[in-house]
């Protein structure tokens, strides 16, 4: 239990790491951080929903307000992200790949770009084209799925800290 866990949270980090990448957002506005948490959340449900309906979602990890700190980012101090991490529970191990086929094309058939499936049946990072988004599934060799997402880079109240401003102008 402990090893999966800790297996789970260094997955999260790494799909939170890329987020923070994407967001470009400096001092622009952003959507609000309850925005962002019920984003992530509405993401989850739909990809619960194209399983198979015995299928529950285990919550590994949540986190509505975690501090924005990728220092591939470059941002500024003060934002924030929404992350989720679930094990799908309820499902058939020797289905795992159905699984994939089935959430790729979903996600791909509404406003998803694929950003890595490497390996295949095993690991697959989507960004949505819209609102950047990202969803990740993985599978271990236990046969057990994991279900994560990852909000952007936000401001708490969609608008710049004054703080983080004066900061941003110093450099």
């Amino acid at each position: 239990m402990i090893r999966r866990s800790s297996h789970v949270a260094v997955f999260l980090a790494a799909l939170v790491a890329a987020t923070g990448c994407i967001t470009g957002g400096g001092m622009q506005t952003t959507i609000t951080l309850k925005e962002a948490n019920r984003k992530v959340d509405r993401y989850i449900e739909q990809a619960q929903a194209q399983l198979p309906p015995r299928s529950r979602l285990e919550e590994r990890l949540r986190f509505e307000d975690s501090p924005c700190t990728d220092p591939d980012d470059h941002g500024p101090q003060g934002r924030k992200i929404a992350e989720r991490s679930y094990e799908v529970t309820g499902i058939e191990s020797s289905k795992i790949r159905d699984y994939f086929d089935t959430l790729k094309r979903w996600w791909t058939d509404n406003d998803f770009s694929v950003l890595d499936d490497d390996p295949p049946y095993k690991y697959l990072t989507v960004e949505n084209n819209i609102d950047g988004v990202r969803l990740a599934l993985q599978a271990n060799d236990q046969g057990h799925l994991y279900l994560m997402a990852s909000s952007p880079c936000v401001w708490p109240n969609g608008t710049p800290d004054p703080d983080a401003a004066a900061a941003e102008d110093v450099d």
